[in-house]
């Protein structure tokens, strides 16, 4: 079981597919929700933010239950819960009930979220690095998947509201999948979930990780969500043309973490950050001036591949220095990582409304400089 693929690492497959619909599903359908709603930029960015607003705080909460209740019964639930909020986001008639539904389908982001990551170690203890960057791959294929479907169907001109009914229906069809499968025995901890909290806090290295999680989530989403926006305001083109570049975006990060997974076992996760981070900044600094749909792609491409690392290396280097609870671990580390990928889009629509959208794609460069940085202390507090 801890050696090869089973039904449960394809159940967790799905679950971050659905994960991944989750937070795509807005960004594609954007422009058509914003002539429907009549929001801003800074208002389109905010649903991001909204989504993600319990998603945090309930992350926390699982943390402190997970022991007691059971990694299954907050997967499946989280699942059901995102069903049935996508299924009320398609029948919101103003931006007030579109919002309270997207937290509900971020609170049972969170309640996956969560847990999916320390799933996989409890699968695979022993290999978790190279199935952690397997898993986390289907991230970027459900945006794959999302982008194209949903961009091929708005250009048909099916309505936004049905494909938040589809997305509805895949995340009820892996909650029952989860449901039916036998979850792996996991030890109970001697120590109670606060003071694993309290452990955790207190490590100086802990925090490096947790900032630049924060950090390489906010890089995600600031393409991801801002790219069908870019391309429809800038290169005028029909909404196929701008999931297509969420859908390559998403593509090179699938590729990325699969190619990650085969060097895991012979370059240190260290070195493929480093190299990524110097990709990232040489192709991020180019995507506010691209003018044409081609230049665009190529650079978002680069941008996906640079980006792909970092979320499941970073966990993994984590779980391997720092010699504490990896559910706990994963859990708060996961929460700084959405709380970037949540306030990114928002704080880039800000800028777009007071400046333009292509200003506020400065940011990304912005944070690989500083992931590099955060590298290099790492560095430095190993060998120290």
């Amino acid at each position: 079981m801890k050696t090869r693929i089973t039904a449960l690492d394809i159940a967790s497959w799905g679950g971050c597919m659905v994960l991944a619909t989750s937070g795509v599903i807005v960004a594609i359908c954007l422009p058509e929700i914003s002539k429907t709603l009549a929001i801003s930029h800074a208002a389109g960015g905010g649903t991001e933010t909204a989504r993600t607003l319990l998603f945090i705080v309930v992350m926390l909460l699982a943390g402190f239950s997970v022991h007691a209740w059971g990694k299954k019964h907050f997967i499946t639930l989280g699942l059901y819960l995102m069903a049935a909020g996508f299924l009320m986001v398609s029948f919101s008639q103003s931006y007030t009930m579109f919002i309270v539904s997207l937290m509900i389908v971020g609170i049972g982001s969170g309640l996956t979220k969560a847990l999916i990551n320390p799933l996989v170690v409890d699968i695979h203890p022993d290999h978790s690095g190279k199935y952690l960057n397997i898993t986390t791959a289907f991230y970027p294929i459900g945006v794959m998947t999302a982008a194209l479907l949903f961009g091929e169907l708005l250009t048909l001109g099916y309505s936004w509201r049905i494909i938040f009914r589809i997305a509805a229906a895949a995340a009820l069809v892996t909650g029952l999948f989860f449901n039916g499968l036998r979850f792996p025995t996991v030890v109970a901890n001697e120590h109670s979930a606060s003071q694993m909290f309290v452990q955790i806090f207190r490590l100086w290295e802990f925090w490096l990780f947790a900032v630049s999680m924060f950090l390489a989530a906010g890089a995600e989403a600031a393409i991801t969500f801002w790219s069908r926006s870019y391309v429809e305001t800038y290169l005028k083109d029909v909404p196929r043309a701008g999931a297509m570049a969420v859908l390559i975006f998403a593509g090179m990060m699938a590729f990325g973490r699969l190619f990650a997974a085969k060097l895991s076992t012979r370059i240190a996760a260290r070195t493929i950050m480093v190299y990524s981070a110097i990709l990232g900044i040489a192709a991020s600094i180019m995507l506010p001036f691209a003018r044409t749909l081609g230049t665009f792609y190529i650079l978002v491409a680069l941008a996906g591949i640079a980006i792909s690392s970092f979320w499941p290396s970073m966990l993994a280097e984590a779980a391997s220095r720092l010699k504490v609870d990896s559910t706990i671990l994963f859990i708060l580390l996961a929460c700084f990582g959405i709380a970037g990928y949540g306030l990114t889009p928002w704080f880039m629509g800000v800028i777009g409304d007071y400046a333009q959208l292509r200003t506020s794609f400065f940011i990304v460069p912005g944070i690989f400089v500083m992931l590099s940085v955060l590298l290099a202390l790492q560095q430095r507090t190993i060998r120290r």
